[in-house]
């Protein structure tokens, strides 16, 4: 299970804002708009379920003539990136304040249903193929550093607000989900205890397994997408990691395909 959090660092407070309804403006009548007045929707996101990925196989291998070998299908699938996807969005926003770090966003376990996480028997994974279950994570951030203080030429180098994520172990053998409800199942999830670090402390400034950092004092939301793909191969101590790490704020660890 990946779940990301944000890192408050010394200064100010941060506001995040994953989910922003749209603001409409228009003084006519309803009824008077024409068609040709209205925008044109936006296309929707498919994302396929396990299910819809086995369906997709199934006719691939049983319902062609001379149905396709497993390993074409496999190759096809990766082609066409038709992977089974779950997608978790936070409602409203978040201010963070200072040394108050807070797990934003959990997801369901990896290779697991999350129904079955809610019942008494042990939860059992679901069928997954190939040496890299989870092939591409999309990271969707709006937010904003406090915006007080000179802006340096590289604003990302003095930022001390960033979003980090990690991998909790055992996730499914915790009680994550009673009555359809997520539980808080880590150590001060909503930063309700106030956490000073130490010079020791391995979470006191950004790491190079970073997600994201904030723009330093650059008090405008910023709007970041973050894809991981296991077929990333950027090596950290490359020219290319230095760019990135200084031109996008990501960290340099997690530009290889295997996450942080």
């Amino acid at each position: 299970m990946l779940p990301f959090g944000l890192r408050r660092g010394r200064l100010g407070r941060n506001h995040i804002p994953l989910e922003s309804p749209n603001n409409v403006t228009n003084n006519s009548d309803p009824e008077e708009a024409s068609d040709e007045d209205l925008p044109e929707p936006e296309p929707e996101i498919f994302y396929p379920s396990l299910w819809d990925v086995l369906k997709v196989r199934y006719l691939l291998q049983w319902k062609l003539a001379n149905g396709l070998p497993e390993e074409l299908i496999d190759m096809i699938v990766d082609a066409a990136e038709y992977w089974a996807s779950v997608e978790h969005k936070m409602q409203g926003k978040r201010i963070i304040q200072k040394d108050c770090d807070q797990v934003l966003l959990k997801t369901v376990p990896l290779c697991y249903d999350r129904n079955s996480l809610e019942k008494d028997t042990p939860s059992k994974p679901l069928p997954h193929r190939g040496a890299h279950p989870c092939r591409k994570i999309i990271f969707k951030l709006s937010s904003h550093d406090q915006g007080r203080g000179r802006r340096h030429e590289n604003m990302y180098e003095f930022s001390w607000t960033w979003f980090d994520t990690e991998v909790i172990h055992g996730a499914h053998e915790r009680k994550m989900y009673i009555n359809g409800e997520e539980q808080e199942i880590l150590d001060n999830e909503r930063g309700q205890e106030r956490k000073h670090y130490t010079e020791a402390d391995a979470l006191l400034l950004p790491r190079g397994n970073k997600l994201q950092v904030n723009g330093a004092h650059v008090g405008e939301m910023q709007h970041v997408e973050i894809v991981w793909d296991y077929r990333d191969g950027i090596q950290p101590e490359s020219a290319e990691a230095d760019e990135i790490e200084m031109n996008l704020g990501r960290g340099r660890l997690t530009l290889q395909g295997r996450g942080s």
